[in-house]
This record gives structure tokens, C-alpha cells and sequence, in this order.
């Protein structure tokens, strides 16, 4: 990693984010700008790769042209993707089949996090609301039962980073710690 070192021995670490959904990148930012200011991330900042968060779709062979592109130019990059159906989602198929070619130097530093079903479990677990965590359950997954209970607009996804309990989802979403250790380590 070419990690830089300011004087007061702040790291920058340049990054690139991809998620699947068009309000995923404000929310994205949103919370790590939370993470830095509550003091969950220590002596670290960030500096985004041009246009990231980005979006991106899983199972798009043109969309992770963007991640092969900008791999080299980064310390690491984020690719934040909903399971949507817990039994139906393979990140070999949906991910690495689209990034083959990579050099292994340049593989090691992506990560993929995986929501299960969807983004909208940190919410859920924030607020301690129930909902299907293997997506079968349509009416069940997050997005629905944030719909009925805090009349949830996907529009309004941003406005929630301010609510996540990051305790709660460090003990509870394994999506969530994936993400957090993939900008503090």
C-alpha cells in the first residue's frame, strides 16, 4: 500500500468505492465521514479516487471496466454490493468472474462486502427493527420494513447515516465489520 504520512502521523489512504445503488454513494460517504468524526477512525483520512463512491452493477461485465481501470491508482478498492437472495448470491459469479485478468497484486486490494439482503440491514440493526436476513421474504427485507415502519424512501438513504449505531452494527452486522476494517486495517 502506498499509504501516506502527514506530520501528525495521519495516514491518507487513497480509495475507490462501487456500490450497486444510485443513492448508495452519498450514503457511503456519509458514513465514513460519521466514522471519522465520532472518532471510529483514528490518524486515517481519505482521498477519494476521481467520481468515487461510483456506481457500478453486479453481474455487469461493462460496469467493472471502472474497477479494473482505476485499481492501479488506488490503495484499495471498495465494492459494496447487495446479496439481495442470501441462497442465489455467489460472489465468484457475480464479482471475480467480471475482474479476471487482474494481476494478484491487484486483486488483494479489492474487497467486496456483501449486505445481506440489501444496504438497508445497517438501518434495520440500528434501530433494532426485525427483518428477513435471507431475502426470500420480499416484504420482509429491509427496504420493505423500513417502508412500513419509518416510511423509508430509497431516496432518503443518505439522511439515515446519521442515525447508524456503529456499536450495534459492529457487533451485529458482519457486512458492516467487513466494511470498517476494510478503512481502518
Amino acid at each position: 500500500m502506498r499509504l501516506i504520512k502527514l506530520k501528525d502521523k495521519t495516514e491518507i489512504l487513497k480509495i475507490a468505492i462501487f456500490v450497486e445503488d444510485k443513492y448508495g454513494p452519498g450514503f457511503i460517504r456519509k458514513v465514513i465521514d460519521r466514522l471519522i468524526e465520532d472518532g471510529k477512525i483514528k490518524n486515517r483520512r481519505f482521498e477519494y479516487q476521481r467520481n468515487s463512491p461510483a456506481l457500478i452493477k453486479k453481474c455487469n461485465e461493462s460496469k467493472f471496466r471502472k474497477v479494473k481501470s482505476v485499481v492501479r491508482e488506488v490503495d484499495k478498492v471498495l465494492i459494496i454490493i447487495d446479496k439481495e437472495n442470501i441462497y442465489n448470491y455467489d460472489e465468484d459469479k457475480d464479482i471475480w468472474r467480471h475482474l479476471s485478468g487482474l494481476k494478484s497484486e491487484d486483486k488483494s486490494k479489492i474487497v467486496v462486502i456483501a449486505t445481506g439482503p440489501e444496504i438497508e440491514e445497517w438501518i434495520c440493526i440500528s434501530y433494532g427493527i426485525a427483518f428477513d436476513k435471507t431475502g426470500y421474504n420480499v416484504k420482509d427485507k429491509p427496504n420493505e420494513v423500513l417502508k412500513r415502519k419509518l416510511s423509508y424512501k430509497n431516496e432518503r438513504l443518505k439522511d439515515f447515516a446519521d442515525k447508524l449505531d456503529f456499536d450495534k452494527l459492529l457487533t451485529k452486522s458482519e457486512s458492516f465489520k467487513l466494511f470498517y476494517k476494510s478503512l481502518t486495517t
